[in-house]
């Protein structure tokens, strides 16, 4: 006698899993194989790291969810490193996985760029925030 044939769901539900399945796979392969790694954070076509940043610019604190979180001011990075921009308006933050933000001048005067290569502005969004970051660039 016969085995009776699967037929239709029973059939497609296990195919369409493992479809799934292996776009979860290759989609985190390629994340993490585009992400790039390096220590430093690209400002104005120059390689500074984090200790280097820290000494140009005063500490900054700001308070978020009720706690207070301290960095190297953006509004004086962004004064320092493009003197010649007091009229810019748009900044772009970039983080080694490909995200990037952009954000106005008077976002940007409200942010902090930690000793953990984050970028963290008070009364945003998180979604604004960026960690990991390597380039920050005048739009």
């Amino acid at each position: 006698m016969r085995a009776p044939m699967l037929m239709g769901k029973e059939k497609t539900i296990p195919i369409f899993a493992m479809i799934i399945l292996l776009i979860g796979i290759f989609s985190n392969v390629y994340v993490y194989a585009n992400e790039i790694s390096k220590d430093t954070i690209n400002i104005q076509g120059q390689e500074y790291t984090i200790d280097q940043l820290f000494g140009l610019v005063s500490t900054k604190t700001i308070i978020i969810d009720d706690s207070e979180i301290s960095g190297a001011s953006l509004e004086e990075l962004v004064l320092k490193m493009y003197p010649q921009c007091s009229s810019c308006s748009q900044f772009t933050i970039k983080a080694k996985d490909g995200y990037q933000q952009t954000v106005s001048w008077e976002v940007m005067k409200t942010g902090i760029l930690t000793d953990k290569y984050r970028v963290i502005f008070a009364d945003t969004a998180h979604s604004f925030w960026v960690r990991d970051v390597i380039k920050i660039e005048v739009k």
